[in-house]
């Protein structure tokens, strides 16, 4: 008896109920009325809640357990950090380092040299001019003096420079993964060929990217003579392939139209971003585009018919979102109602009223000192 009056006791004064979160959550339900605390502290203030925050952050637990004290941590970390330093140094092979016999010319150590030139990107270059120190090119810019860019340059010339320093690009010649030369390379590829010349190179294969190099073309054109039953492919992640076969319906051959935007009075573009990085010329069209857009002097208006939204038609006075199939729509029915003199008036599809205004812009700039530039996709 003495011992249940004992346990009794105990519980009152050490309650083995411990309060969790579900706890918490059912006292809270059961509260009626509105309920202030002025904060947290106020809300977990009962011994079951302090007593779980206890149980999952004990006290003193982001003290340091033994007499280390900060400055001898600091001290430990500084060695640590500097034998890993040392671990890392690796003693390069002595090599002589000798100076100029004859010192080119123009060669001042610490004084960039810059020389005309061009990259490509699919086929289409872009002139530049390079910024070298001793041999090596540090930076690119536009080439001010070249009509086609008129010094501009886009993300993809900026960045054409760390294609130099790619340490995946290909140094040399190999085979099977070893380092061979050229001669090597001459000497190896003789016999094939030879073999191939009898069959005309019907195993002959070679893959390019699209070269725009006169004296490169016409060296593949040679081979290809050569060997006529050998295929020459060329492949381009990006292309503008639908671009090529448009021009061929439309001029019998893969031509490239050009804009002279400094020209139009009124811009009308059909799914077109010709102002995006990588459009061809399209670094000369932006600086003709915003030579016509000074609110200070006559400015062009500009029309955007596309099915997605993009940079060019962010720019645009008048941006009208359609579906890529109504393009062909939408560009037969703008001819219709541009050339009224033609007797046609065709009324523009439905829900593209807009198309009367554009062709009456068009039609009232037809005598304009600059003729008006359509654009198409």
């Amino acid at each position: 008896m003495d011992d249940v009056s004992h346990k009794a006791k105990r519980e009152d004064v050490c309650p083995s109920k411990k309060l969790d979160r579900a706890t918490v959550e059912a006292q809270l339900a059961q509260t009626s009325g509105p309920e202030y605390w002025r904060s947290l502290e106020e809300l977990a203030g009962s011994p079951e809640f302090q007593d779980m925050l206890h149980r999952e952050f004990p006290k003193g637990a982001s003290e340091w357990v033994d007499s280390f004290s900060r400055r001898g941590f600091l001290q430990l970390m500084g060695a640590s950090l500097a034998l890993a330093g040392m671990t890392g140094c690796t003693k390069l092979p002595l090599e002589p380092i000798v100076p100029y016999v004859r010192q080119p010319e123009d060669v001042i150590p610490g004084r960039p040299m810059f020389f005309a030139t061009a990259v490509t990107l699919s086929g289409y270059g872009s002139p530049v001019l390079v910024e070298s120190h001793l041999g090596r090119p540090t930076k690119i810019e536009g080439n001010d003096k070249h009509p086609a860019s008129l010094g501009g340059t886009d993300i993809f010339t900026q960045a054409s420079i760390l294609g130099m320093y790619d340490p995946d690009r290909s140094q040399t010649i190999t085979h099977l993964g070893d380092v061979n030369s050229w001669a090597e390379f001459v000497k190896q590829v003789k016999g094939p060929l030879a073999v191939q010349k009898g069959l005309g190179g019907a195993g002959i294969r070679i893959l390019t990217q699209t070269i725009s190099s006169p004296s490169l073309a016409d060296q593949l054109r040679a081979f290809l003579k050569l060997y006529p039953q050998a295929r020459w492919h060329v492949y381009e992640p990006v292309n503008r392939d639908n671009v090529l076969e448009g021009a061929k319906m439309a001029f019998g051959q893969p031509v490239e139209t050009r804009y002279d935007f400094s020209k139009a009075d009124v811009i009308v573009s059909l799914d077109a971003d010709f102002l995006y990085a990588g459009y061809p010329g399209n670094t000369r069209y932006i600086r003709d585009f915003a030579s016509r857009r000074n609110p200070d002097a006559p400015m062009s208006r500009f029309y955007a018919i596309e099915s997605t939204p993009t940079s060019t038609g962010a720019k645009a006075d008048h941006r009208f979102p359609i579906r890529a199939t109504e393009i062909e729509t939408v560009a037969r029915a703008l001819t219709d109602l541009s050339l009224p003199q033609t007797g046609i008036h065709k009324q523009p599809p439905e829900a593209m009223g807009f198309l009367r205004s554009i062709a009456d812009d068009l039609w009232k700039c037809r005598h304009c000192r600059r003729s008006p530039t359509a654009s198409g996709s």
